[in-house]
């Protein structure tokens, strides 16, 4: 008998919450290590049944490999952000125990998106996520830009679950079922695939889009990342996406794999309008988080070239880039975290002038992450841009290849920018003293996988071959 992951998750959960107010001292702290120890438990289920394939709940959900995999990937994500959240120091109004109990019920959202096998349980499971998310956003009481930014986050939260229901509702009126199987099945047996279906479908992409931050539905991603606590900004930028990524994949490749030609047009367009904004949008930023905004919109765009093709290949090399993307996402949040100056957080570029000449090491393992995000060689970041390159190019879309090229040179820039501003400026006021040892024992071992990563490219190939197959299986 299978135990879902999602299960132990969500019984974990309701017991921090039901011991949470009994707590007094260090609360936050408390159940933010019980949830850590929740989410290792979570996953070492996850990794005793991650070949195995059943569907669950009459078939509205799905365990495969493709969604373990994404599980794993979502809870270390969310773990090493909760990790963040207990070493490093915030502002009082984010030290409460509700904190880690509304980010564990994010992941559950999460973990039942990547396996919802009905458009109703993929309805229900992104809400689920997204309502977590609106109040993370939103968290920080005192600061007026955290709410602004919550109230940005659920307008267009809102907006993007009522395209997605009337996406739906075209699809269900036509097939008469919300089954992924159903939908699949019906467009086997039409000669011509109805219009009405392919508009159902590109609602249901606008949505998605607006979800995982595609432009041109990027407009609330730079308020949002800037008002947010940086805490949750780092969550906001990693755990999410690779789930939104998980559920796009998943509904075009085997529901509507029937019509890549139609879909494939619409990802070329979000894949290059993605990567012209997200690289054009951050050279005039001033301030850390708004930049990374848009790098995240430029990545966002460089995943989707991979997804054009609908193959096995092309899956593979998405994967094996969301695990690059989060560590080197992750490597520069956690420094953004520990900025400080007087004990206040900074976020500004021009905050990092001369902070090779303070913290060497800290500086020097930045600078590798940031080389990495370039797309420098021959770092993680170049491993991943070069395998979803050679998909491109192997499908004969050389545009697509010559664009990712050209906005990749450009978005280099605004990251070189910042290790001149490292190395090469003179400081105005030097950031306080980096004494967090844990922190700077995270940022090595980011920098050194990124630099490393060149060395055993194989280990991710075969892994994420894998799990591509599995995905396939279905169709």
């Amino acid at each position: 008998m299978i135990i879902l992951p999602e299960i132990i998750l969500s019984l974990g959960f309701l017991l921090l919450l039901c011991i949470s107010p009994f707590i007094k001292a260090d609360s936050h702290k408390f159940i933010g290590y019980l949830g850590l120890l929740l989410i290792f438990l979570t996953q070492f289920s996850i990794v005793k049944d991650i070949f195995i394939f059943e569907e669950v709940f009459e078939g509205f959900f799905i365990i495969d490999s493709f969604g373990s995999f994404l599980k794993l990937i979502i809870l270390i994500s969310g773990g090493l952000v909760l990790f963040f959240y207990l070493i490093v120091k915030h502002d009082k109004s984010l030290n409460r125990p509700e904190f880690s109990l509304v980010v564990l019920i994010s992941l559950i959202g999460m973990m039942f998106m990547v396996s919802a096998n009905n458009l109703l349980s993929l309805f229900v499971s992104i809400e689920l996520q997204s309502l977590a998310l609106y109040i993370l956003v939103s968290f920080s009481k005192e600061d007026l830009n955290s709410s602004e930014a919550g109230v940005k986050y659920f307008v267009v939260g809102s907006l993007s679950t009522c395209i997605f229901l009337f996406g739906s509702s075209l699809i269900y009126g036509l097939v008469g079922s919300t089954d992924f199987s159903s939908i699949s099945n019906y467009m086997i047996d039409q000669p011509d695939i109805p219009m009405i279906l392919i508009i159902g479908l590109i609602f249901i992409l606008v949505s998605i889009s607006l979800k995982i931050s595609a432009a041109p539905f990027h407009m609330w991603t730079p308020d949002v990342y800037e008002g947010a606590p940086t805490i949750v900004t780092a969550f906001i930028s990693t755990a999410p996406k690779v789930a939104v990524f998980g559920v796009l994949i998943r509904l075009l490749v085997f529901p509507f794999g029937e019509i890549i030609v139609d879909w494939g047009k619409l990802v070329i367009i979000l894949s290059i309008t993605s990567m012209i904004i997200g690289s054009l949008g951050a050279i005039m930023q001033s301030d850390i988080k708004r930049l990374m905004a848009y790098s995240t919109i430029n990545h966002i765009g460089f995943m989707l070239m991979g997804l054009v093709p609908g193959t096995e290949e092309g899956i593979t090399a998405i994967s094996i880039y969301l695990i690059l993307y989060l560590t080197m996402n992750l490597g520069v949040f956690l420094f953004i975290l520990n900025m400080q100056r007087d004990q206040i957080n900074v976020t500004a570029i021009k905050d990092l002038s001369g902070l090779y000449k303070t913290e060497p090491v800290m500086a020097g393992c930045l600078a590798i992450i940031l080389f990495s995000m370039a797309g420098i060689p021959p770092l993680a970041g170049f491993v991943g841009k070069l395998l979803i390159l050679n998909v491109v190019v192997d499908s004969n879309l050389f545009f697509l290849a010559v664009i990712a090229v050209l906005t990749s040179v450009i978005a280099a820039f605004y990251y070189i920018r910042m290790v001149k501003s490292i190395f090469f400026d003179e400081p105005t006021e030097e950031l306080d003293i980096l004494t967090n040892n844990q922190s700077k024992l995270l940022m090595i071992l980011f920098s050194f996988f990124n630099l490393t990563v060149i060395l055993y490219p194989q280990f991710f190939l075969n892994l994420s071959a894998s799990i591509a197959l599995s995905l396939f299986a279905l169709k």
